[in-house]
């Protein structure tokens, strides 16, 4: 399960356009904390892995079960990616 569950934070972190450095910031950690986990030479604790979940709007079952179905996490993704796209652009056309 480590090596899956290290593709699952890389993926959750690419499909949530977020670097390594800018995932680590917001958890409070080192870039390179999170390249080990994305390698699998670490293990993130659950309270990392909750916020890592959170951050990049995945739910904690994505990372922590053994089956998944692409399909379902793929859409869930996408909705929260247009999601935070049309947050973006209301700040845009909000008149300041």
């Amino acid at each position: 399960m480590t090596n899956s569950l290290s593709s699952k934070i890389r993926r959750a972190r690419r499909e949530s356009k977020m670097s390594q450095k800018e995932l680590g910031d917001a958890l409070g950690i080192s870039d390179k904390a999170i390249s080990s986990y994305e390698q699998a030479r670490a293990t993130p604790p659950l309270q990392t892995l909750q916020k890592i979940a959170k951050l990049t709007h995945k739910p904690i079952n994505y990372f922590t079960s053994s089956e998944e179905s692409d399909l379902e996490f793929s859409i869930a993704s996408l909705l929260s990616n247009i999601e935070r796209d049309l947050k973006e652009v209301k700040k845009l056309l909000t008149p300041k």
